[in-house]
């Protein structure tokens, strides 16, 4: 039997997600078994009790890291017992193996869907969402991130709401010259201006926004994995908006991994 299990989550939500999606293509690849403990909260559960689990695990296997760094300053510690066990421990965030994720998405999605049910008004979004496609709309999600960003890589990608009101005009006119009917529905989470001419805004969690962006046709935002992930998990093209100038349809991507 083998077993690969990660003893030190790196970063908060998506950041956690792609750390453990690349670590699990491997185990899936070596036929091993993967334990990640820190998802328990991250991908079924949205509440106190299971944050405050999280904080405990967390911190238990941040103190067996530290030992661990004492004697071994890699990134992976190999354990085996005879010709039929082994455990790999892993941590880090730079790990990446994109074709494992590509290789094995289809069993990669069904581990990580969320399995938190929605609140009645986010089913209704969605249901709405759903009815506006079969209206012929073509529905672009732009996830707003601010925050951490205006100092992340000295604010390169921190946007205030001109810059996002003129991405939502350009993407509008990109898409009706190429025949779309494009609806804009925006993900943030934080307060942005009532005059950006968005049609919807989520109001939800993180997870929720997550639902909203993976049942959209095209996803824009300023480099992240927020939209990284969406892109991933259901195949949804992506633009990442560096500047108003790379903003074409032509530098859509899907996202793998």
């Amino acid at each position: 039997m083998k077993i690969i299990i990660i003893i030190e989550k790196y970063g908060n939500h998506c950041n956690r997600l792609f750390q453990s999606l690349h670590f699990h293509s491997l185990a899936i690849e070596k036929n091993a078994k993967f334990i990640n403990l820190s998802l328990i909260g991250n991908l079924k559960f949205d509440n106190k009790f299971f944050l405050f689990i999280d904080f405990l695990s967390s911190s238990f296997f941040k103190l067996v890291s530290n030992i661990l760094n004492i004697f071994n300053k890699n990134n992976h510690i190999f354990f085996k017992f005879k010709d039929y066990f082994e455990i790999t421990i892993v941590k880090g965030w730079d790990f990446r193996r994109g074709e494992l994720t590509k290789k094995h998405w289809s069993q990669l999605k069904k581990i990580y869907r969320f399995k938190k049910k929605l609140d009645k008004n986010n089913l209704t979004l969605i249901k709405k969402i759903d009815n506006l496609k079969k209206e012929g709309k073509f529905i672009v999600g732009i996830h707003v991130r601010r925050g951490d960003y205006k100092k992340w890589r000295d604010g390169i990608y921190y946007f205030d709401d001109n810059f996002y009101e003129k991405i939502i005009e350009k993407i509008k006119f990109l898409l009706i010259n190429a025949n779309k009917d494009p609806f804009i529905i925006v993900v943030s989470d934080e307060e942005i201006s009532k005059n950006l001419s968005h049609h919807l805004k989520s109001n939800g969690s993180w997870i929720e926004d997550q639902v909203i962006l993976q049942s959209c046709n095209l996803l824009l935002g300023p480099p992240s994995t927020f939209t990284m992930w969406a892109s991933y998990i259901s195949k949804i093209p992506l633009i990442q908006i560096k500047s108003l100038e790379n903003l074409k349809l032509h530098n859509r991507r899907i996202c793998d991994g």
